[in-house]
């Protein structure tokens, strides 16, 4: 069935369409969060508020938008409602999704996302940039979301998420460039 089928069952009152609907996003839902939060158990809490908060208002959809991203919309404000209410910054993401967006080889950072035990290096720079563009990087590239769906999600415009990406990119590179000529000098190699 499709998410537009069980949407309409929902609305009948059918659980085992809540049931179909919620094990097919649980994963990309509690993925999405954990990789926000880094915290497992955090993680599971909010996922289930997300489902219970779904449940909720899913009358209230009207499928303007695919209901995948209205889902994440979800998730992503209740990230941001949780982290407001608790000022903690657990921005960490992991570092393969990327990968595909560092394409300009005189300053490509790509050798960082092949070798796993750089991970925290990428987690370290990505807790230094600011949430609206972390958040964009995380929908567009672990997600895989299109720049218009994002737009929806965060309330912005299609190209303030583009700049956000590009900003955000531009950011990690830079902080990877300062760090790795750090740690040359440190190693005595400069």
């Amino acid at each position: 069935m499709t998410d537009e089928e069980l949407i309409n069952e929902i609305k009948s009152g059918s659980q085992a369409a809540i049931e179909i609907l919620i094990r097919r996003y649980y994963n990309e839902v509690y993925g999405f969060i954990y990789r926000r939060t880094q915290q497992q158990s955090l993680s599971y809490d909010l996922t289930q508020e997300v489902f219970v908060k779904m449940f909720k208002s899913i009358s209230s959809f009207q499928g303007k938008s695919k209901f995948r991203s209205w889902l994440i919309t979800i998730a992503l404000n209740q990230v941001r409602d949780y982290m407001r209410t608790k000022k903690k910054d657990f921005i960490n993401i992991e570092s393969e999704w990327l990968e595909q967006t560092l394409t300009d080889t005189k300053d490509n950072v790509t050798y960082l996302f092949e070798k796993k035990e750089e991970a925290q290096e990428i987690r370290n720079a990505l807790a230094q940039l600011p949430d609206f563009q972390s958040e964009a990087i995380i929908l567009k590239y672990f997600h895989g979301y299109k720049y218009r769906e994002i737009a929806e999600m965060t309330n912005s415009t299609e190209s303030a998420v583009k700049s956000r990406i590009f900003q955000g990119l531009k950011k990690l590179s830079k902080i990877f460039r300062r760090e790795n000529n750090e740690g040359r000098s440190k190693s005595g190699r400069i």
